[in-house]
């Protein structure tokens, strides 16, 4: 059987946003990619090809990635196949960015997107609060500071703000469920959605599992997570960005106990661990 498409499988690829010189991966970060490649399921059709490093040739298969990045195109052409139209650079980070999702509007209360040391501390009060920073990939990239913070936790969010990125501040909130919305948006901004799945996270917050949506959220939440996706592939759109992606949400609980939603909590500009069970069989990237 011939090779219909071939596959750079560059899980790690936010490290390339964060840095354009970051594409060697450390032999701990190679292993734990590898091992998330065979629980990807559907998204890599029966009869492609995943190419390795080096990777095998493959002249003529179709390109795909799951995030074109210079190195994954450069991968894709070093292998033969016809390598993809891709957004530059430069959208990739941007629509990856966490302030690309902050800009939207904050979704959780008192949550904000902080350039300054000033801004962090200003932010996170009293209780627990999640700083983020703007490119991470599996859950990784956070910290929670729970009170005051330590000398530890200020060298972490000075290191943090060095580069001018930002942090993301959001309050420590006890999550319910997790789910997540896949789409794809084609060169002429014609935006396919896939169906809601619920997420399976690990204590860090990387993803374990995905199914189709099950019955946990109402009506009314469910046109809300509709609304917010239909904006982020419009503002996606407007950055000039064409691909795959995806929108998180999540339910969680307050302290008086009463059940809340978060209809957007991180946009992925790129294909997810759950994409191909969302979209199912409506896969205009095939």
């Amino acid at each position: 059987m011939s090779v219909v498409r071939a596959w750079v499988l560059n899980l790690a690829a936010e490290a390339e946003l964060a840095d354009p010189g970051a594409t060697t991966l450390s032999g701990a970060l190679k292993a734990r990619v590898t091992a998330l490649r065979g629980r990807l399921g559907a998204l890599v059709p029966e009869g492609d090809r995943v190419l390795g490093d080096p990777p095998e040739p493959c002249p003529g298969a179709l390109g795909r990635a799951w995030c074109p990045t210079p190195s994954a195109l450069r991968v894709l052409r070093d292998a033969g196949a016809v390598v993809p139209p891709a957004p530059p650079w430069r959208v990739l980070r941007e629509a990856n960015h966490r302030a690309f999702c902050a800009e939207l509007g904050q979704t959780l209360p008192g949550a904000v997107y902080a350039t300054t040391e000033a801004e962090v501390l200003g932010a996170a009060g009293c209780g627990r609060w999640v700083l983020k920073r703007p490119l991470g990939y599996r859950g990784n990239g956070r910290r929670v500071l729970d009170g005051a913070p330590s000398e530890e936790d200020l060298r972490w969010v000075r290191a943090s703000l060095r580069g001018g990125d930002g942090l993301q501040v959001e309050p420590w909130v006890e999550r319910l469920e997790d789910y997540a919305l896949h789409g794809f948006l084609s060169l002429d901004g014609v935006v396919t959605c896939g169906e809601p799945t619920r997420q399976v996270l690990d204590p860090s917050g990387a993803w374990v599992a995905s199914e189709r949506f099950c019955e946990t959220f109402n009506h009314a939440e469910l046109q809300e997570f509709l609304t917010e996706f239909d904006r982020v592939g419009a503002a996606l759109r407007g950055l000039g960005y064409h691909g795959p992606f995806g929108v998180d949400a999540f339910l969680w609980r307050d302290g008086a106990g009463v059940r809340r939603w978060n209809p957007r909590c991180e946009v992925n500009a790129r294909y997810t661990m759950g994409w191909a069970v969302g979209m199912g069989d409506r896969r205009p990237d095939l």
